[in-house]
């Protein structure tokens, strides 16, 4: 899920930005200054929330959500602002809600459960990765043929550590084990990982590995994922879950016994609070 914090003033968007972050932790935020820049972006089609400050200069908030209601339709705008008075407005303009500050985390997270338009999470459109199951990746609807057996596994891995960096000797190590120091399993590594920036530059989406020297990770804006909308409450991807994840690789059994462990708490949190994602 990528997310766009709008603010003009420095120290209520850095809050913003850190009650979303918070709030999801696996989205993407972009911080905005103004109602000019964010309408500059060139991904804006990508974005799947705003939050945005009602009382700046230059464009205000509620007239960048009369334009935006007409641009991007699908985009959800919460408005986040000290005033009450602008209620009606957005009201008026169907936004999918109204925050008044100090934003809070707890705040953010019951305006994602409760969007007008919630993010598909298996998308027609774009890049998805299914981790339920098994593991299998689509672009545009389709499932993506790799060259290399391994090379999909370590697309899987990389989905798993959601983002962070992995050094190729982690990465390695769990592939081959002791064998992971051997000059021939470190150039095998490396193809690897040229075949699947390739395999994905291929099917349109360029941006999603990230390599640094001696490093790999996945840039988790750049796709939909099952996975990640679990974590983040979404009740589409909750009912999705039958207790089986990357069931083809043995190294992804302790995320599926956690994932295990936070559903069934999860139905605990949601059986006594009336603010809870619903399931349905």
């Amino acid at each position: 899920m990528r997310i766009i914090a709008l603010d003009d003033k420095p120290l209520q968007r850095r809050a913003l930005v850190s009650a979303i972050s918070e709030a999801a932790p696996n989205a993407t935020v972009v911080a905005c200054a103004s109602a000019e820049e964010m309408l500059a972006m060139d991904d804006l089609d990508s974005i799947d929330v705003a939050f945005v400050d009602i009382d700046m200069p230059g464009m205000d908030g509620v007239e960048l959500a009369q334009m935006l209601r007409k641009t991007h339709p699908g985009l959800n705008v919460v408005f986040a602002t000290a005033y009450g008075e602008y209620m009606p407005a957005a009201f008026e303009l169907h936004c999918s809600g109204y925050l008044l500050k100090p934003i809070t985390a707890a705040k953010v997270r019951a305006e994602l459960d409760d969007l007008r338009r919630p993010p598909e999470v298996n998308a027609a459109n774009g890049l998805f990765v299914r981790c339920f199951g098994d593991f299998e990746v689509f672009a545009n609807g389709m499932p993506i043929a790799f060259g290399r057996k391994k090379t999909k596994e370590l697309f899987a891995y990389l989905v798993d550590r959601r983002g962070a960096m992995c050094s190729m000797a982690d990465v390695g190590a769990v592939f081959w084990g002791d064998r992971s120091g051997r000059l021939s399993e470190q150039s095998f590594l490396r193809t690897l990982v040229a075949d699947l920036r390739a395999t994905l530059e291929e099917a349109g989406f360029p941006d999603v590995i990230v390599k640094r020297r001696g490093e790999v990770g996945v840039h988790t804006g750049s796709f939909k994922c099952d996975y990640y909308a679990y974590l983040d409450g979404y009740p589409d991807a909750i009912a999705a879950w039958r207790g089986e994840y990357m069931r083809q690789y043995s190294w992804a059994e302790p995320t599926a016994a956690s994932l295990g462990d936070n559903f069934y708490a999860a139905i605990g949190s949601a059986s006594s609070s009336s603010t809870a994602p619903s399931w349905e």
